[in-house]
């Protein structure tokens, strides 16, 4: 067993039975406090032309379990290197499709940053459970460093979005980029998975209990652990983004709808306040009678302050242009 989740498992059942879904502060530290001002207005840019930017599709980044997994990539045609936001779709952690941010990728693209976005193994109970995914988008972080020149990448200034599922992974690799047991079978392991910057949008952050999630969910969870979190803690607290929070990680942005029925807000404030208890910046946004999806980038109003928040998040901390 890794040591370091043996140590907290501590009291094993006890503390699965305290936590209650909830994300306890695993480490003290100075406060982190906020991660961001936020903005309530501005304008939202709408996604460049195809013709006015990079784009390359179905790129082979990995070949995980005899599985070839692809991701889609925009890039400026401007002169590099430029920072990189790595979008990972949701779903359950079972379905959806890096189709999802191809609009997002765009946009990005046409603000001066690199996007990538990416697939990985799907769960399908007892095929391509935990850490499959989690393994998959660590590698494809080494793959895209490793790529840096190709195209135009900044390798030390790299964030990551996810929605959902995606964005569970997304806080992994944040929190957990030097936990050990989470990298299979990919060849580069000697290239850091970790990321400066982590936008974490209605996230399930901590997977302990079947509980984390809405009463009829449980088996989202499940599928994606291959079993019960409770049947085997050790595997639920590996898996669990607020268990790894230390100081040093990624300043994160979290982004959650109020009437959230698939996984509840609580996971959102919990882990800002985990986070911000191991020295490490965190904001929530809560969407006022905002369900569990909504789109990115929206100039909705109701949405407003989410979209020009994460704008200004990810510009103040991968500074595209400079």
């Amino acid at each position: 067993m890794n040591p370091r989740i043996a140590n907290l498992l501590g009291a094993g059942t006890a503390l699965l039975g305290a936590c209650s879904g909830a994300v306890v502060p695993v480490r003290a530290g100075s406060p982190g406090g906020e991660a961001v001002a936020l903005v309530r207005d501005c304008t939202i840019p709408a996604p460049p032309d195809a013709t006015a930017i990079n784009l390359a599709r179905d790129v082979t980044y990995a070949v995980m379990d005899g599985q070839a997994q692809r991701l889609d990539i925009a890039w400026p045609k401007s002169a590099g290197p430029h920072p990189l936001v790595v979008l990972i779709h949701g779903g359950g952690w079972s379905g959806g499709d890096k189709s999802a941010y191809h609009g997002a990728m765009r946009l990005l693209a046409g603000q001066g940053y690199v996007a990538a976005s990416i697939n990985y193994r799907l769960a399908n109970a007892p095929r391509n459970v935990f850490p499959a995914a989690v393994e998959d988008v660590r590698c494809a972080v080494r793959w895209l460093r490793s790529r840096a020149e190709s195209y135009a990448i900044d390798p030390l200034r790299i964030g990551a979005l996810g929605s959902s599922a995606g964005g569970h992974l997304a806080a992994m690799l944040g929190t957990a980029a030097d936990v050990a047991g989470l990298d299979g079978a990919c060849p580069l392991r000697e290239i850091s998975p970790a990321v400066s910057a982590v936008v974490a949008i209605a996230g399930p952050l901590d997977i302990r209990t079947a509980g984390t999630l809405d009463s009829g969910q449980h088996s989202m969870v499940e599928n994606f652990l291959g079993t019960r979190p409770e049947a085997d803690p050790a595997r639920a607290l590996l898996a669990s983004p607020g268990v790894h929070a230390s100081a040093g990680d990624a300043p994160f942005l979290l982004i959650h709808g109020t009437a959230d029925d698939v996984v509840p807000i609580r996971q959102s404030r919990s882990m800002r306040d985990t986070l911000r208890a191991a020295g490490v910046p965190a904001t929530v946004i809560e969407l006022p009678g905002v369900g569990h999806s909504f789109p990115e980038f929206s100039s909705e109003a109701r949405f407003r302050t989410a979209s020009c928040t994460t704008l200004a998040f990810l510009r103040e901390r991968l500074r595209p242009g400079s």
